[in-house]
């Protein structure tokens, strides 16, 4: 084989490669349609207080529920977890809130980037979003 015709062959495969499809990634069973809210900061210390509505989409009431917020320039999280009953297909509002961290940061947004991380179902399966 010449050099020319095994540069063709390997740029053709890396070509292949490139186009190739991401897989799929399921959708969280539950999901978010409001968060907003943001960072305060206090007298040297970040609180977290959003509001937020969930929906599980499954037929399987859930009975935990951890989600978090990104805020801030440097890809800051607050993660809050809820242990309570979601019932399939209603959905739930809250105010969580929580200390964060110390420091003299504030953010507030109407509309924030909040997912869902894990979620536990009644009959003992579970959900966890996979790794970013």
């Amino acid at each position: 084989m010449t050099n020319a015709l095994r540069m063709l062959t390997a740029s053709a495969s890396v070509v292949l490669l490139a186009a190739a499809p991401a897989p799929a990634v399921a959708p969280a069973p539950v999901t978010i349609s409001v968060c907003s809210g943001g960072i305060t900061s206090i007298e040297l210390v970040e609180i977290a207080s959003y509001d937020v509505t969930l929906r599980n989409t499954t037929p399987v009431p859930a009975d935990e529920v951890r989600f978090s917020a990104r805020y801030g320039r440097h890809e800051k999280r607050a993660t809050f977890d809820l242990k309570e009953p979601f019932a399939p297909g209603a959905d739930v509002s809250r105010h969580v809130r929580r200390t964060v961290n110390g420091g003299l940061f504030a953010y507030v947004s109407d509309k924030n980037d909040c997912t869902v991380d894990y979620v536990h179902f009644t009959n003992g399966s579970s959900w966890t979003r996979p790794a970013r």
